[in-house]
């Protein structure tokens, strides 16, 4: 019995372990990210509140495209220190207030995990996907990774609502060119500094 138990402790710190490390070799890995995504929110009694669509680029240090396509099209734009809200069909732009990114997914793109003291650990396994989660509070951050590769991101925001992220045809590393992250706009725009 104490023997079963003894291989047992093991299986399941050599689990944990290797799970652990999951996170921090994508992360620590990562140059540069292309995917398209599905977001939903969900209340906190779960209904859905939203969907949308659309695509992701991402490079290091800080250069981030969220280009939303469907139900609206918007752009959130961050090249360096702008990040920019680009709404197609307002035909407006507007530079916003660089936040503390720490409580976002943003932060654990701009910084590899090796530079970090306080990392996601793995919390659980769920349809096939591994997740890590943070400790931060009140917008406790998920990560789901299937087969070594990032699935899915949630957060629980502030009003209580969850957002599910699911990233569909992943590419990690590939070569992007430096004109998608730059504000490209229509003379028509209205811009708000």
């Amino acid at each position: 019995m104490i023997k079963t138990l003894v291989v047992l402790c093991a299986f399941w710190a050599n689990t944990t372990l290797g799970a652990n490390n999951t996170f921090s070799d994508f992360f620590n890995s990562l140059e540069s990210l292309k995917a398209n995504f599905t977001q939903i929110t969900l209340s906190e009694t779960n209904a859905l509140i939203q969907t949308t669509s659309g695509t992701l680029a991402f490079q290091r240090p800080q250069q981030l495209r969220w280009h939303t396509t469907q139900p609206n099209e918007q752009i959130l734009l961050l090249n360096n220190n702008e990040l920019w809200l680009v709404d197609n069909e307002l035909e407006q732009a507007s530079l916003q207030q660089i936040q503390d990114f720490s409580n976002t997914p943003l932060y654990w793109l701009i910084n590899k995990p090796n530079t970090l003291t306080s990392l996601p650990t793995f919390s659980h396994h769920q349809a096939g996907v591994d997740w890590y989660t943070t400790s931060t509070q009140p917008q406790a951050l998920g990560f789901g990774f299937k087969e070594n590769r990032l699935q899915a991101i949630s957060l629980k925001n502030a009003l209580g609502q969850t957002v599910l992220i699911n990233f569909d045809q992943l590419r990690v590393n590939p070569k992007i060119k430096a004109e998608i992250f730059k504000l490209n706009l229509d003379p028509a725009f209205d811009v708000i500094r």
